[in-house]
């Protein structure tokens, strides 16, 4: 999404504000994490009155269509000079999408994946893959802890604020999809589909990708929940058990960014008469 900010920022100059606009982003995702849903704000001054915001979504959109950049505006709302999208946010919920191939003597890489799957999901094989311990290892995540362990490298900072409180951490089975498998593979396919919902006020670096990567390493039996609550108990960068490995970016989605509904009721969806 980062990438997108200059396009965003050309297009909104396009406009022709008196000022020079600043476009603003309420959450940061490592490269090749995907985003289903997410906010920015951006301080937009006319030369008369106000810019509606039905024209700015109308524009935007317009413009990404032409250009074949793969962003959509929503929505366009008038905020309080007060709000700020990063600051003012409640919780942020991410998603990631899993496939375990029950097959662990061959190669992922002779597996079948659909295409429609490539990039946006993460396949893996397992011989066995227990859902039930996994979902039992997610508890020990929610609720306010120090997740320092779960940091993809050690801060600078040694004051950073590494306690977060995790308000959601499930893992659950989803049905197979429906599309249409070619005549010469089997209709049985030999994998099932899990997703991953994790909902928190903030998430540290990479926290998120750990996390999921220690549901799927108990679900292995690689390690244990007790593992599990040992990293949890002495937060530390050493204390990553460096039998889990970090999963990839491409299977995990931004899908919200949450607001109080006081600031909610406060967005305007047109210009005074």
């Amino acid at each position: 999404m980062q990438k997108k900010l200059k396009t965003i920022l050309s297009i909104v100059k396009k406009l022709r504000p008196v000022n020079e606009p600043q476009v603003i982003i309420s959450s940061r995702t490592d490269a090749g994490v995907h985003c289903i849903n997410s906010t920015v704000h951006v301080d937009l001054k006319h030369h008369k009155t106000a810019f509606d915001p039905e024209h700015i979504t109308f524009g935007i959109n317009k413009f990404f269509n032409k250009v074949n950049v793969p962003v959509r505006i929503l929505k366009t709302f008038i905020v309080p000079t007060t709000f700020h999208c990063r600051y003012n946010a409640i919780s942020r919920t991410y998603l990631y999408k899993l496939a375990v191939i029950n097959n662990y003597k061959n190669s992922i890489l002779t597996e079948y994946i659909p295409i429609e799957d490539y990039d946006r999901c993460l396949y893996i094989c397992a011989k066995d893959f227990d859902l039930d311990t996994a979902q039992k290892a997610a508890k020990l995540f929610e609720g306010e802890h120090d997740f320092r362990s779960f940091m993809g490298r050690e801060t600078l900072h040694p004051n950073k604020v590494t306690r977060r409180n995790i308000e959601k951490l499930e893992i659950y089975e989803k049905p197979l999809p429906t599309y249409k498998h070619p005549s010469c593979i089997s209709s049985t396919l030999n994998y099932k589909y899990y997703e991953v919902v994790v909902k928190s006020t903030g998430f540290l670096y990479k926290q998120v990708r750990r996390t999921v990567a220690s549901l799927i390493a108990v679900a292995k039996g690689i390690v244990t929940p007790k593992d599990i609550k040992f990293m949890i108990e002495i937060p530390s960068h050493r204390s990553w058990n460096p039998r889990i490995k970090t999963v990839a970016a491409h299977g995990l989605y931004l899908c919200e960014v949450a607001y109080l509904t006081e600031d909610r009721q406060k967005f305007k969806e047109n210009l005074d008469p």
